[in-house]
């Protein structure tokens, strides 16, 4: 069944002949998805008073892995803010209890961020808390509907890969090759 984008496109085809509408369907689609789910993780992070960029930087924190901790430069990258609102974030994390500004082993100039015990049990609650949404809004689609989009959505990855680079995991954005910090699973 035709629907807003499908429409779009065609008044975009009229204005661009060049634009194949099959990709900018696709492109649309996936566009809009995504701000449907920041909408949602945005929802979800409100009942806890935290704003979707808040919320972010104890993500960071959290998947870094043990012990949990980023300098202020290394949140900007990984969660491409500026440093000045990063600094101010952590200011109002620190003051709630979520994270411990911490003297960098590597600069002793350099506060780190460091996730406490409160911070990462709410980072875990509202990651729950997403999972059940997230999960509700996808059974609505068939096995063989979320097969082929994971399958699809594997195969763009891998050709985006391939012609733009690798992702920008926004993990690995936040350590950089100077640090030689692994990637590891939180424990």
């Amino acid at each position: 069944m035709p629907d807003e984008t499908d429409a779009l496109v065609e008044q975009w085809v009229q204005a661009v002949p060049q634009i194949d509408p099959r990709v900018e369907r696709i492109v649309d689609r996936l566009l809009i998805s995504a701000k449907y789910l920041e909408r949602l993780a945005a929802s979800l992070s409100a009942p806890h008073d935290l704003q979707l960029a808040d919320y972010e930087i104890l993500a960071r924190l959290y998947w870094v892995g043990p012990p949990h901790r980023l300098r202020p430069s290394q949140l900007a990258a990984g969660t491409l803010a500026p440093a000045t609102s990063v600094t101010s974030r952590l200011d109002r994390l620190q003051k709630r209890g979520m994270l411990e500004r911490v003297a960098d082993p590597k600069d002793r100039r350099v506060l780190a961020a460091e996730l406490t015990a409160d911070g990462r049990t709410l980072f875990e609650q509202i990651v729950a808390e997403q999972a059940k949404a997230e999960r509700a809004i996808f059974d609505q689609l068939d096995a063989d509907q979320l097969s082929a989009l994971d399958a699809g959505l594997r195969a763009l990855m891998t050709v985006l890969g391939d012609r733009l680079g690798p992702a920008p995991r926004r993990v690995s954005l936040a350590l950089s090759e100077e640090d030689g910090q692994a990637i590891r699973p939180p424990r």
